[in-house]
């Protein structure tokens, strides 16, 4: 009895294993549905079931008792009759590679309880409570009966097998429990998390609708107060042109955010062209230099390599005036520093400031819809250049430390 327990523990520990791999391992980090799970599916049960069938509990000499078919059926249940199938065909090559006597009574006995399984999947859709139930009965009861039945036609069954079987069939039991149970508990989950994901995306998406919709009423507010003046009152031509020119700026504005808003959304880098990354950064200094001093700081730039990097020029010089000039906006009364240099493999544009930090939750959240450290700001520059720099198959890394300044680090891989 000690000998059999060993070798029925050894198959359910067979069983066990591969289940806690598959479902933990290959659900997470790949495909959960198609061609490919199959196939990881497939190789994992046929696995299972070589391993159970090449270390059974020998009876009497005659008989090999062993777990083969608890991953015939929850192939079957899980991955659909292809699969199962082909689990069929493997079961009945290794028994026939194993040989002994008792073949024909356990490949029969195998052969009936997928054909029967087959045939319900057919009629029922099946929840996990049926499957659970399906499992059970296909795996302990339908298989134990047929084999009791085919041994008692044979006149070929003793009170000692008897024993055996009986308790094979309550480990089976149990195993074909635990091994529904958790992998209805690991599908449960992964759909949980596939849910919270929905649910992020979705906030996102109002986050975004809230943040067009602030960026964009203000001009259109604007715009609409000085035609309801263009319609209510005779104007000088001057104070019409005004007018008409503040129109415009504001029109101009909604489109700026809009297009902004397209870039983020859809970050594709059209005109492809090598840009010179110290050229770059000096036209967008000389750019932010009147406003740098209008702040009372002072902006500094220098350039330690001319390596060229693929890329869009407009996009890469809006995103980096975003983000100099959040750096700006920060460093009220202090500096920026901004370098380009070749880092191994990498170039590399430092943004130095000695302004008010940011706390670890800060930095995690930067670049996300609607998140802004400025009291009236929506987040948009940060989001649009953190978008083009990805694009541009860049990183971004942010450091910084409150009360002493920020450090934002831009790197592109170069060969």
């Amino acid at each position: 009895m000690a000998q059999s327990l060993q070798g029925i523990m050894g198959n359910f520990m067979f069983i066990c294993v591969p289940s806690i791999i598959y479902f933990a391992i290959w659900t997470k980090y790949g495909a959960s549905t198609g061609k490919m799970s199959k196939l990881v599916s497939f190789l994992f049960l046929s696995t299972t079931i070589v391993l159970c069938m090449s270390y059974p509990y020998e009876y009497d000499g005659n008989y090999l008792i062993d777990f083969r078919l608890i991953p015939l059926v929850l192939g079957t249940l899980y991955f659909g009759r292809l699969v199962g199938a082909t689990l069929l065909v493997i079961l009945f090559a290794f028994r026939f590679t194993i040989g002994g006597s008792g073949i024909y009574i356990g490949l029969l006995v195998a052969a009936i309880v997928f054909l029967s399984l087959a045939f319900i999947m057919t009629k029922i859709r099946l929840n996990s409570r049926k499957k659970l139930f399906i499992a059970l009965f296909m795996s302990t009861f339908l298989s134990q009966v047929l084999l009791k039945a085919i041994l008692l036609s044979l006149n070929d069954i003793s009170f000692s097998l008897a024993c055996h079987l009986i308790l094979f069939g309550l480990i089976q039991f149990v195993g074909i429990c635990l091994s529904v149970y958790y992998v209805e508990l690991i599908r449960s989950h992964f759909s949980m998390l596939e849910e919270m994901k929905e649910i992020e995306k979705m906030k996102a998406i109002s986050q975004v609708a809230a943040s067009v919709a602030h960026e964009i009423r203000n001009p259109l507010t604007a715009v609409n107060g000085l035609l309801q003046v263009f319609k209510e009152k005779e104007l000088p031509a001057g104070k019409r042109e005004l007018l008409a020119n503040t129109a415009i700026l504001e029109l101009s504005s909604a489109i700026n955010t809009i297009s902004d808003y397209l870039t983020f959304a859809q970050p594709r880098i059209t005109t492809m062209t090598l840009l010179d990354l110290s050229a770059e950064l000096r036209h967008v200094v000389r750019m932010l230099t009147p406003y740098a001093d209008t702040e009372l700081v002072t902006l500094t730039a220098a350039s330690y390599t001319d390596q060229t990097v693929p890329g869009d020029s407009e996009l890469l010089r809006r995103s980096l005036i975003n983000l100099i000039k959040n750096s700006i906006e920060a460093s009220a009364n202090g500096s920026v520093d901004v370098t380009v240099q070749r880092i191994r493999k990498a170039v590399v544009i430092r943004i130095q400031d000695t302004g008010c930090g940011m706390t670890k939750q800060q930095i995690h959240r930067l670049g996300t819809p609607y998140y802004s450290l400025k009291e009236k700001g929506t987040g948009l520059g940060t989001m649009v250049a953190f978008s083009i720099i990805r694009a541009m198959n860049g990183a971004i890394h942010v450091e910084s430390e409150i009360n002493k300044g920020s450090l934002v680090e831009i790197s592109f891989p170069v060969e």
